[in-house]
């Protein structure tokens, strides 16, 4: 079992030394050093100390959390901590009251949730310190509510075929679905830092071709390798309060035997692995938009003409189906635009190929929601601004063990409480604390 120490009012934090086997070397006593973490707001808000900020350093070998609160100067402090490498994470939740006082700034919502992330924080004799910056998110009507990116049995379910999004209506008011888009993003696979990187491994934007907007393009902007349009003029699509919009890769049966598109049959071993998407509201079939481009479609690209398609307006993602994330993790986005600013948006190469692909670079405002997710070993950077999503999440049991790819799991958001039979979702722009998992179920709940 993990190991997690919990400073709440101790001004030190004194952690004996141990002997273990890591980046320091077999066998080697590690000697602990002291370790301050200070929490500041970002710079538009007013950049000031965080004070009572919930922080959470966790070993990225080892597992071990230590889990503390910023004090009135905005760190947490410790006299000895063993070195290592970490993940910080902090969140706080904020009075509609306390954050109009202390940033004169009026909102609409009860509470103000703030979070940060920063991955992979080197804690040696060199390194006593590091700085968390927190952001406020947007508390949207609609939320990415399940991503079901891990699929089912190889052998005797359905592989990647049977991946879906839900999206979910958390207010109190109809909203109409037409005209939103989901886009996935694009993001360096591996953290290590290079030319073309910024120090987190992260791409740098700003070196792609054509992306002459300075530091901007990192901080202001996201860049999506795939972008679908739900269809409608307007009010053809409603989602009524409390309801959700499924979006199938596939929008069959996956339960029961079908034929692909060359009239083979695929028989279906264990049906309890894998879902019924026959019911999904909307399905992502690449078939026409292949063969119109000059390719061939998708063996097992089904189309099921009872459910509509969602509109194809970008696709550099290197596969002919909706892939939410078996190898990679990339990060879902819903957002809002019109065609003719869709159409205005750059399209730039990513700085590790300049003459590859093109990816449209979306404004971070006009973002509804966005998740980022990941393997446990967190070997790719965030793709996703900490304003958007504070930290990122994952299929995992209760003891916090990933479960692997093709394991029929899925991520979906916690209920944070239900109003009059409605239930409403925990939206708090930090998946970490948002998100559990289940068993993949299209429009099922979170118990």
């Amino acid at each position: 079992m993990k190991n997690i120490i919990t400073y709440l009012f101790l001004p030190l934090l004194m952690l004996t030394g141990c002997k273990r086997e890591d980046d320091f070397g077999s066998g080697s006593d590690l000697q602990p050093v002291p370790f301050t973490i200070a929490a500041k707001y970002d710079a538009k808000l007013d950049g000031k100390e965080a004070v009572n900020v919930n922080i959470t350093l966790e070993n990225t070998s080892t597992g071990d959390k230590i889990i503390g609160k910023t004090d009135i100067n905005g760190e947490l402090k410790f006299n000895a901590i063993l070195p290592g490498t970490y993940t910080i994470t902090a969140d706080m939740t904020m009075s509609k009251e306390d954050y109009e006082d202390m940033f004169e700034i009026p909102t609409i919502n009860p509470e103000v949730y703030f979070g940060g992330m920063q991955e992979k924080v080197i804690v040696n004799v060199n390194v006593s310190a590091a700085v968390i910056t927190l952001s406020s998110g947007r508390i949207e009507d609609l939320v990415i509510k399940q991503v079901y990116y891990a699929g089912s049995s190889t052998t005797e379910a359905a592989s990647f075929r049977d991946h879906f999004l839900e999206i979910y209506n958390n207010s109190n008011e109809m909203i109409y679905a037409d005209g939103l888009y989901v886009g996935l993003l694009e993001g360096n696979t591996n953290s290590n830092v290079t030319s073309y990187t910024l120090s987190n491994g992260q791409y740098d934007w700003s070196k792609s071709t054509g992306n002459t907007i300075g530091g901007s393009a990192n901080t202001d902007f996201v860049y999506a390798s795939t972008i679908i349009r739900v269809p409608g003029s307007g009010k053809e699509h409603p989602i009524l309060p409390g309801k959700s919009i499924v979006i199938a890769q596939t929008a069959i049966n996956h339960k029961a035997p079908y034929d692909d598109i060359k009239g083979q049959s695929v028989s279906i071993k264990k049906p309890e692995e894998t879902v019924d998407l026959s019911g999904a509201d909307f399905e992502t079939y690449l078939g026409d938009y292949f063969t119109a481009n000059g390719g061939s479609p998708y063996l097992y690209d089904i189309q099921n003409i009872m459910v509509p398609d969602m509109e194809i307006v970008h696709w550099a993602l290197n596969s002919k189906d909706m892939l939410l994330g078996v190898t990679s993790r990339p990060a879902l986005i819903v957002f809002k635009a019109t065609p003719g600013e869709i159409s205005s948006f750059a399209k730039v190469p990513s700085p590790k190929n300049l003459n590859g692909a093109l990816f449209v670079r979306i404004p971070k405002e006009i973002i509804i929601d966005g998740v980022d997710t990941t393997d446990k070993e967190q070997k790719a950077p965030k793709d996703l601004p900490v304003s958007i999503d504070a930290t990122r999440a994952f299929i995992k049991n209760d003891a916090g063990s990933p479960y692997p790819d093709y394991s029929s799991y899925s991520i979906i958001r916690k209920t944070k409480e239900i109003i009059k039979g409605r239930v409403v979702l925990a939206d708090t722009n930090n998946s970490q604390n948002d998100f559990t998992t289940i068993k993949a179920n299209p429009r099922g709940n979170a118990q």
